[in-house]
């Protein structure tokens, strides 16, 4: 992401462009805001364009870098260390400190009179907050719906809540705000076509001594073999659940349904960590099939309850197949414990 630092207070913080970064006296229309009357409403834009950062000058008095004064409207190629001054060749001033290419960005926002002590976070597609090992909230991101989510592990529900850019987030006692590139044009056109849920097939190996889970997941056109990982026995258990709810004869809109309590209880683990499998399992599942389906299609929630939402799986525990809820056959390797 592009850094800019201000020329005329070099003790504030680094600022990071926008993939489309206006510059000007208008608090509403730009993001950078230079009050003083000799700047224009919208004075100046750098934006990210064929893999470069340019600045044009739309103004009536002129932008200068270094000591060029730029022709107005004429895109210029910028440079790490290239200074940028608005209205005069000497006032209102920047220097470029970084021309990474624009990327999803969480910015640490400090306290009144102190300084920020935190670096910005670069943003994956899903991001357990602060740490892996310490997760307090979900964000990611769901390819289907052009939309971010934020899920607060420590809440039974597991509801994912909207947001969007320059949203607040407060974890680790540091309070963050989001910057987002919005998609291009071109991204949505790539996007894939939904996958349903009767065009995806689930077969779990499980180890003899239930130490090791692998998924493996197949539709008409893809298979993935899934390596042992501790969220797929949790997704496991949810199966297991929706089968004991099938041979009772229970319909399938009401297979499966278990409150997250019942389960914490069950896998030995607490709300936080039951939740922070729940969403590395619904990331790889995001992931794995790139954009064509929002993770739903694997573990569904309504209400406060929670289920494995497949309707064709099987479970092999060694080489026995133990639960059935399939129509074909899926040649897959399996797992001996």
């Amino acid at each position: 992401m592009a850094a800019i630092l201000n020329l005329n207070n070099k003790n504030e913080a680094l600022s990071y462009l926008n993939a489309c970064h206006c510059f000007g006296r208008s608090p509403t229309n730009v993001d950078t805001v230079i009050n003083a009357q000799e700047v224009s409403r919208i004075h100046a834009v750098v934006e990210w364009s064929n893999n470069q950062w340019l600045i044009r000058d739309l103004s009536n008095n002129g932008t200068w870098v270094n000591n060029q004064k730029l022709v107005k409207d004429n895109p210029h190629k910028l440079k790490v260390g290239d200074n940028i001054f608005f209205a005069s060749g000497e006032s209102h001033g920047f220097v470029i400190k970084d021309l990474l290419p624009p990327q999803n960005m969480l910015l640490p926002i400090a306290q009144p009179g102190e300084q920020v002590a935190e670096l910005p976070i670069i943003l994956a597609d899903g991001n357990l907050l602060p740490s892996e090992q310490n997760p307090e909230i979900a964000l990611f991101y769901v390819p289907s719906k052009d939309q971010w989510y934020k899920e607060f592990l420590v809440d039974t529900d597991g509801s994912a809540y909207p947001v969007a850019n320059s949203d607040l987030l407060f974890f680790n006692n540091q309070k963050w705000q989001l910057k987002l590139i919005p998609l291009t044009e071109n991204t949505v056109l790539m996007a894939k076509a939904k996958l349903s849920v009767d065009e995806i097939k689930y077969r779990f190996n499980l180890s003899l001594d239930e130490e090791n889970t692998e998924l493996n997941v197949t539709t008409d056109n893809e298979k993935f073999c899934l390596a042992n990982k501790a969220h797929h026995y949790l997704t496991l258990s949810l199966a297991r659940h929706r089968d004991e709810d099938a041979k009772q004869g229970i319909d399938a809109d009401n297979q499966g349904w278990r409150l997250p309590e019942t389960l914490t209880k069950e896998l030995g683990c607490d709300i936080t960590l039951f939740n922070t499998h729940v969403c590395r399992a619904k990331q790889q599942f995001r992931d794995m099939f790139d954009g064509a389906c929002d993770g739903d299609e694997l573990i569904e929630r309504k209400g406060k309850k929670i289920r494995f939402a497949g309707v064709f799986y099987r479970i092999y525990k060694g080489n026995e197949l133990i639960v059935n809820r399939g129509q074909d056959k899926v040649s897959l390797t399996v797992l001996h414990g």
